[in-house]
């Protein structure tokens, strides 16, 4: 197992302060490839089922979003890495498990989306967080590829994103932060409360990334986001 399995006092701060937090180089180049290599192929398979059918309307255009399963051996380390549970234990508490995983891979041309909390309204400004998302970056984030941009600091605020902007939260905003990291690295960051959001992908290749949500068990039958 590649990288840190615990954060740092310093990295523990800055994830409950700032809203979000980069840990470099927590899966090894091997395990990055043989996502990236079964993670294409599902896009692609995706792609070519828009093609043959055209008439039906996707959940989000352009991007390819699935659900994985938590259970399949090729995602173990996405779901059970120590590095996990210990920034899930900072911000929640103890005793958090992971409740979802899912794909989002904006493919050339797709991805922008307005500024958003996934928990609006509904969402908390202090205390322990309701969600940690775990966006591991399965090929690099660049600044063309439709990176995660977020917000700092926006999750301890109760103001909607669209309050300081004229376009309705789908242009920039000025405190917002494009999160570019090597393939292999960890994006924590609080999606329930943490202005966030996709921004487009202007490169010749999907950018794929995979997301684990964390939070307390929930009632049986209940599902987590994702």
């Amino acid at each position: 197992m590649a990288g840190q399995t615990a954060l740092t006092g310093r990295q523990r701060r800055s994830l409950s302060d700032d809203g979000y937090l980069l840990v470099p180089s927590v899966l090894a180049a091997g395990t990055v490839d043989s996502l990236a290599d079964r993670l294409g192929q599902l896009v692609r398979t995706m792609v070519d089922e828009w093609d043959a059918t055209p008439d039906v309307k996707w959940e989000e255009a352009g991007v390819v979003r699935l659900r994985l399963d938590l259970a399949d051996p090729a995602f173990a380390e996405l779901v059970r890495h120590p590095v996990l549970f210990s920034a899930a234990e900072t911000v929640i508490g103890p005793g958090c498990q992971v409740d979802g995983l899912s794909l989002r891979a904006p493919i050339p041309g797709s991805g922008h989306q307005g500024l958003h909390r996934d928990f609006y309204p509904g969402h908390r400004t202090s205390g322990p967080w309701q969600v940690l998302a775990a966006m591991w970056c399965i090929t690099p984030f660049t600044p063309d590829n439709g990176p995660l941009r977020v917000i700092p600091g926006s999750h301890r605020s109760s103001r909607d994103p669209n309050d300081d902007m004229k376009w309705i939260g789908m242009g920039p905003h000025p405190d917002e932060v494009k999160l570019i990291a090597p393939a292999g690295w960890l994006i924590l960051f609080n999606s329930a409360s943490l202005w966030h959001s996709g921004t487009l992908n202007y490169s010749p290749e999907p950018r794929l990334a995979v997301t684990a949500y964390l939070s307390t068990p929930k009632p049986p039958g209940e599902r987590g986001p994702g």
